[in-house]
């Protein structure tokens, strides 16, 4: 077991604004559905992050149960950073992008 804690950037929190603005328009809880798919899924990376497969290079994934919603993220010596929070339905070449780009703004371990 790898636990460490986890970090997100500060981008990740217009990509969780999207997608409770998503799941508000069909469901009168979508904040707090989405913010708890979101918590479980954080609980289970800091748990253990070697349990998530790769995806782009060192980029892992991890999918919000039931949903089209992938938390992406990488390891750090000391601690997890996530990158991202997509819809998985979007072209794979512009969820590469993003990912790729918020990457190279990681913060420094």
């Amino acid at each position: 077991m790898n636990s460490k804690p986890v970090f997100a950037l500060a981008e990740v929190e217009s990509d969780l604004k999207a997608a409770i603005a998503h799941y508000q328009s069909w469901r009168p809880d979508g904040k707090a559905h989405v913010l708890g798919l979101y918590q479980e899924t954080i609980s289970w990376i800091e748990w253990n992050p070697d349990l998530f497969p790769r995806k782009f290079g060192r980029v892992q994934r991890a999918i919000l149960k039931r949903s089209y919603y992938i938390v992406y993220f990488i390891q750090e010596p000391d601690s997890t950073v996530v990158l991202a929070v997509l819809d998985d339905r979007r072209k794979l070449s512009e969820i590469r992008a993003i990912v790729r780009t918020r990457k190279g703004s990681e913060p420094e371990a």
